[in-house]
């Protein structure tokens, strides 16, 4: 039997950005059946929803050969109006999106998740999000998962978070599951990208803010773009010609930033046997530590990311300062990982994991800067009870957010994925292609001139939102478009 892959991304056009070249090799390589789930419905501008879910399919179908019936439209809103997220509503009155409305849809021919499983709709409540998205999940058990990462964007944020809170909720009840999680950014290195696919020697993806998310250099996979994707002829590149696909959001005209040689996505561990443990704790919430989210935010839509109560923190005046973990079964140990979050410049943080096999505990010295914290030590076989005591704690605000209970060795990466690691750019430079990338550069750039002198329709709408709805944009808006551009200067 094919193995699955399943794509979580939350607007139409980020099966490109987040699943890119590595989610169309494994959709087309005949090993695997590919999924994806869009969370929204691109309707910000509420004309273009049904334009976007069909530009999608039309991607998906050409450049991904995903069977029709293996895209989901969960139908939630693009964009809330009251300035609240869908991520943060609370309580039983649903949100009203931009688009005006406060239940999931999706085309005529091709309906929401939640209407073609039980014949009704789901309201725009968190709840209800969330149940759709957990329910996928659990329907189609990919032993796969590209997830759209912690973004710019709000719909990104929220889709990260949700995402991570489904996964965690899953692998607690059902302790088989264990797919392999790959996460990537669509913004950093891709939608706000460099713009120097044209440049040589070709360099790899360069990811801007690295330093604020809870990865290292050491942790990127690198994935080789196909190379039918990566060529510097765009009228025979596949990615680029998938890029006008989207002819709502011209993403062709960032073709140079977000086409490049590799793709860089970073795993998440899901073999922590914390999750098949009972967890106590002398204070604080325990069950931050096993939620499978290294963070959580307060509001998706602020543009600094704003912090909320994530993680097990003993409370004041707790002496013991202490989590007890009792294993179902016995357990060999030989890793332990920890992130927490705090002022990584002044805080302190040193732990103490005791085992009730024989042998000495294990210390760690935790630096609270969000990012992995990894002890490897010699595996304690038979293990049933382990117990972590917080020895030093100076400030550390957030407190532990996730601990990772590991076995000695890592689950290797599938030996399908493997070999597609980026190695080495393959274009052999020569005089030719020098002039052919310097003339292919000159007229990426001559169209991208053109098109904001003469914008297609879709760009015209949204700029004159008196003719939004109407099929045919009057020329004379066309003049004035051109005029205002002429006055701009």
């Amino acid at each position: 039997m094919r193995q699955k892959v399943l794509l979580i991304v939350p607007h139409q056009d980020d099966e490109l950005f987040v699943g890119g070249g590595l989610f169309r090799t494994l959709a087309r390589c005949g090993d695997y059946e590919a999924y994806v789930v869009y969370m929204t419905n691109g309707d910000f501008f509420p004309y273009e929803a049904q334009v976007r879910l069909r530009e999608a399919q039309r991607v998906l179908n050409g450049f991904c050969a995903v069977e029709e019936s293996h895209i989901f439209f969960l139908g939630y809103g693009d964009g809330w109006k009251g300035g609240v997220h869908l991520y943060h509503q609370d309580g039983e009155e649903p949100l009203v999106s931009m688009a005006g409305r406060t239940e999931t849809y999706g085309l005529e021919e091709h309906g929401d998740y939640r209407y073609t499983r039980s014949g009704r709709h789901s309201a725009y409540r968190r709840a209800d999000w969330k149940r759709d998205l957990k329910d996928v999940i659990a329907e189609v058990r990919a032993e796969i998962l590209l997830v759209v990462d912690f973004d710019k964007h709000a719909d990104h944020r929220a889709a990260s978070l949700l995402a991570e809170e489904c996964l965690g909720e899953i692998f607690r009840e059902n302790v088989s599951y264990r797919p392999l999680v790959l996460k990537r950014f669509g913004y950093d290195g891709v939608w706000k990208g460099k713009a120097d696919f044209f440049e040589l020697p070709r360099r790899g993806t360069v990811l801007a803010g690295l330093s604020q998310t809870p990865y290292t250099p050491e942790e990127e996979l690198r994935f080789a773009m196909p190379e039918d994707c990566a060529t510097p002829c765009l009228s025979k590149n596949a990615f680029y010609r998938a890029l006008r696909c989207h002819r709502t959001q011209e993403a062709w005209q960032k073709a140079d930033e977000i086409i490049n040689i590799d793709e860089v996505f970073f795993r998440r561990n899901t073999d922590n046997l914390l999750y098949g443990a009972a967890l106590s704790a002398s204070s604080g919430k325990p069950e931050y530590l096993r939620d499978f989210k290294l963070y959580d935010c307060g509001d998706v839509t602020a543009r600094e990311t704003a912090l909320k109560e994530c993680g097990w923190k003993p409370e004041e005046g707790d002496t013991e300062k202490k989590v007890w973990i009792r294993f179902e079964r016995p357990q060999t140990v030989g890793r332990i990982a920890v992130y927490a979050l705090g002022n990584s410049g002044t805080d302190r943080l040193n732990v103490v994991f005791s085992f009730d096999t024989d042998g000495e505990p294990v210390s760690m010295e935790i630096r609270p800067d969000g990012k992995r914290n990894l002890c490897t030590f010699a595996p304690r076989e038979g293990v049933r009870e382990m117990t972590l005591h917080m020895e030093a704690w100076e400030g550390v605000s957030w407190g532990i957010t996730e601990l990772e209970i590991l076995p000695p060795e890592e689950k290797g990466m599938p030996e399908a994925l493997g070999g597609l690691l980026f190695q080495e750019d393959r274009l052999k430079v020569t005089g030719l292609v020098k002039i052919q990338m310097k003339m292919e550069k000159a007229v990426l750039a001559f169209r991208r001139r053109i098109s904001r002198w003469l914008p297609n329709h879709y760009t015209l709408r949204r700029h004159y939102p008196e003719i939004a709805e109407r099929e045919q944009v009057p020329f004379r808006y066309r003049v004035l478009y051109i005029l205002e551009r002429f006055r701009e200067k």
